[in-house]
């Protein structure tokens, strides 16, 4: 937990750094993950731990507001008052999520700016919290980080919701 973050960091948010790598570039394959750096208490919630990937494909919706057809929307709508979840659950994923839509369980759907240019962030990955995977985020919520879709260069931007 950082109080004093980093710009573009959220406040009170845990700090990301990405680095995007070219597979290309990658000349070895490593047997097993590196040693951490940096080790906390296991109980903080931070301390990576090693994992293996199981990527799973998704059919993932926007909240209901940002469908194009009416008549779609109301049948999200009925799946989503059947379901007795509340309006994130076709959002809401456990674990991590690369890709597809915000969730908005605190506030209403709403466009994140780009920092520099001010064009709407698409959603590059999100770290939700969930049972199964023993993630947790803040108070339940998710870590989501966006990018500019105008400039590469402009940079992320991470919130924490």
């Amino acid at each position: 937990m950082h109080w004093d973050p980093p710009a573009p960091q959220a406040d009170v948010s845990p700090v990301a750094e990405i680095r995007w790598r070219n597979s290309a570039d990658i000349t070895r394959i490593l047997g097993s993950p590196p040693l951490l750096l940096r080790r906390e208490d296991p109980g903080y919630g931070y301390t990576p731990v090693r994992c293996t990937l199981a990527p799973v494909p998704l059919l993932d919706f926007p909240y209901p507001q940002g469908l194009p057809d009416a008549e779609f929307v109301e049948s999200v709508l009925e799946y989503v008052e059947a379901t007795g979840d509340g309006d994130d659950v076709i959002t809401c994923v456990a674990g991590i999520k690369f890709g597809g839509w915000p969730t908005w369980r605190l506030t209403d759907p709403d466009d994140v700016p780009c920092l520099t240019c001010g064009a709407p962030c698409r959603l590059l990955f999100t770290v939700g919290s969930d049972l199964t995977t023993k993630i947790t985020v803040g108070r339940w919520g998710d870590f989501r980080v966006f990018a500019c879709p105008a400039e590469e260069g402009h940079g992320l931007v991470f919130d924490q919701h």
